[in-house]
């Protein structure tokens, strides 16, 4: 069982995967000893993934000047912004987050190869599904000549083989907004894989008020309502809302004896949700900036570039929370996991 979950690991770690682009021969071949500017549009605050791109930058002393646009939810000011960025005319633009990307660069159906910011360069991050969500082609080639990028989610059937290894629900629950797209494409994922896996998938949404807000009151019931309807463990993919409630989720889950399970890392080690298969924020942000410095530094066109993604994922085990549960994990687990209390 061990060996069959490292080859569910991939051996490559992040570092070696950020190192791939050589800085000081990218910086020979841009002929341009400016300062580059790269106005970067986040969704909710400069976090782990904002902080690791600008670090990458910083660390290398390389002449790239990182200026971050935060929208803080408001899908209202992506035009504004979007207005604002043609008028600038950075040297690339960098946007954090499904809802960032669509609403400044523009999907496939709108624009086809071309990009709602014209001819200026952009990379995305954090985006779970950029084939889904139509920002890309594929992830061998974006199709879109200024636009490239990198993308966040582990694959759904590698995080299920390994959540499996620890508990096999035979009715796995997902709990999601209507209105989040990531939501939408990863439960379509999972429903497309059930029968592969055995077990019956169980959904449930919240229901939004006249201004399309979740009340976060309604978590509990929400996670009845699954619980009633037979799910013996719940799954967190890609959702902002449960994300950001994540205590409330996790404790609402926990008192109906509901194992969480999550691609989210900081579910596990701050919530207390079970089990977690993840990439970590701040590496996502780094090969962000690997594929920005490449443009920006080494005069690549971003649709000349692969759309990237982390080849090493982590395994994160709350022992606390498998205590509450009596769920104990498998010592196949264990050795592999970083394991939180």
């Amino acid at each position: 069982m061990y060996k069959r979950i490292m080859t569910l690991l991939c051996v490559l770690t992040g570092l070696a995967l950020l190192m791939s682009v050589n800085p000081a021969s990218a910086q020979s071949n841009s002929g341009d000893d400016r300062v580059q500017q790269v106005h970067m549009v986040v969704w909710r605050g400069c976090e782990a993934a904002c902080l690791g791109f600008i670090r990458y930058f910083e660390d290398r002393d390389l002449p790239v000047n990182v200026t971050v646009t935060d929208v803080s939810r408001d899908k209202t000011q992506l035009p504004i912004i979007q207005k604002q960025l043609i008028e600038e005319r950075p040297d690339l633009v960098v946007t954090w987050g499904t809802s960032v990307s669509r609403g400044i660069l523009g999907t496939i159906t709108e624009f086809g190869s071309a990009s709602a910011l014209g001819d200026i360069p952009a990379v995305f991050m954090i985006v779970a599904d950029p084939v889904g969500s139509q920002l890309v082609e594929s992830y061998d080639a974006s199709g879109r000549t200024m636009i490239s990028g990198v993308r966040n989610r582990v694959p759904e059937k590698v995080q299920l083989n390994l959540l499996f290894e620890y508990y096999r629900p035979n009715k796995m629950g997902v709990l999601n907004s209507p209105s989040e797209l990531n939501s939408a494409l990863n439960t379509e994922s999972l429903r497309a894989i059930a029968d592969e896996f055995s077990f019956e998938l169980v959904e449930h949404l919240y229901t939004p008020d006249e201004n399309g807000e979740i009340d976060p009151s309604q978590i509990p019931t929400a996670l009845a309502e699954l619980k009633r309807l037979g799910a013996d463990a719940v799954y967190v993919g890609s959702s902002s809302f449960n994300l950001e409630n994540q205590s409330a989720f996790v404790d609402a889950a926990t008192a109906l004896n509901l194992p969480v399970f999550s691609a989210y890392a900081q579910m596990v080690k701050d919530a207390g949700a079970l089990m977690a298969v993840g990439t970590s924020y701040s590496n996502v942000g780094r090969l962000a900036a690997v594929q920005a410095e490449r443009v920006v530094l080494g005069g690549i066109e971003p649709g000349d570039l692969e759309v990237k993604s982390l080849n090493r994922y982590s395994v994160i085990l709350n022992m606390g929370s498998a205590r509450k549960l009596s769920l104990y994990p498998p010592l196949s687990l264990l050795t592999v996991a970083e394991i939180v209390q």
